[in-house]
């Protein structure tokens, strides 16, 4: 499950609209969380060492800073921010290490950053940052893509159930119980996905002793039935239940686009190895693919590899 008691939105000083700083607006109104918004500035001409003493460093940095949060209080003065708002500027080279640190330091539950619609075509593109936030931030990350607030309506959670991994296991179900804290948040409806292999060419092959068939079924009634008894548990209707055979990447998009998802709830990265690259890339394929706002979660244990 997911506690909201504070909320850390990233403001994107080079967009007019902040849709980001509205989410996080619309949840603390709804948690009585508070908010804290940051931006982070940098400039290299802070690294021209050989031409500027150290005093006109710093004060070429203190000028600057002061110039920006100017610029950060004029942009969010056309919301109306709740009373515990806090606003930041942090002066960080690398801005996704600028936000982890942040949030940890602050003991944020919850990070919200927008992306960015690309001006040559009609759909959202992702920048380092968010990938850099989606692989290492051990901080929920919600990636907000639209300006406008949707009602998230219908939540989509992307699950391995026909797995028996322990932590696989563990992240179904934060997931989920992630998914239902948002659903009584906005009234919405849980839907899961949980998409399965195909079977592997070797295996295809018919024997005597099973044929191609009757395999294909019995891993198909394998993920099905597991499916239906993690539904059962959570209460949540059959009829939203999605266990269907091939990629992630194109099964979940598949289904949040036939399903209208709103919000869409998935895991990303492990604790250690190659699970942790394999579930980043995952993830990441899976955002090019959609078109709702998507919230990264963490399994318990996760370590964020900063640099």
């Amino acid at each position: 499950m997911i506690d909201i008691n504070s909320v850390l939105v990233v403001i994107e000083p080079t967009q007019k609209e902040q849709p980001a700083l509205l989410r996080g607006i619309d949840l603390v109104n709804k948690t009585g969380a508070k908010l804290m918004v940051l931006m982070t500035v940098y400039h290299p001409t802070y690294d021209l060492t050989t031409m500027l003493s150290p005093q006109e460093r710093e004060e070429f940095r203190a000028e600057y800073i002061a110039d920006q949060y100017q610029a950060l209080s004029d942009l969010v003065d056309a919301y109306e921010l709740p009373r515990r708002t806090l606003t930041a500027i942090n002066w960080h080279k690398r801005e996704y290490e600028s936000i982890v640190e942040t949030a940890a330091d602050e003991q944020v539950d919850i990070i919200i950053k927008s992306t960015k619609l690309h001006d040559s075509v009609t759909s959202h593109v992702f920048s380092s940052i968010d990938w850099h936030l989606m692989r290492k931030s051990p901080i929920p990350v919600l990636l907000v893509k639209h300006n406008e607030w949707p009602s998230y309506a219908d939540i989509l959670a992307a699950v391995n159930t026909g797995d028996e991994d322990r932590s696989h296991n563990d992240l179904n179900e934060k997931l989920t119980s992630t998914a239902e804290d948002f659903a009584r948040l906005f009234s919405s409806n849980v839907h899961l996905v949980n998409a399965y292999p195909r079977i592997p060419l070797p295996m295809a092959k018919s024997t005597p002793s099973f044929t191609f068939k009757s395999l294909n079924g019995a891993i198909k009634n394998h993920h099905r039935e597991a499916l239906d008894m993690f539904g059962l548990r959570h209460h949540i209707r059959a009829d939203y239940l999605y266990a269907q055979e091939g990629l992630p990447e194109q099964v979940i998009p598949s289904v949040a686009s036939n399903i209208h998802a709103d919000l869409l709830i998935i895991g990303s990265g492990s604790k250690t190895g190659f699970t942790n690259y394999h579930l980043g890339n995952t993830a990441e394929h899976i955002m090019h693919k959609i078109n709702c706002d998507v919230l990264t979660i963490k399994p318990d244990g996760f370590i964020s590899p900063r640099h």
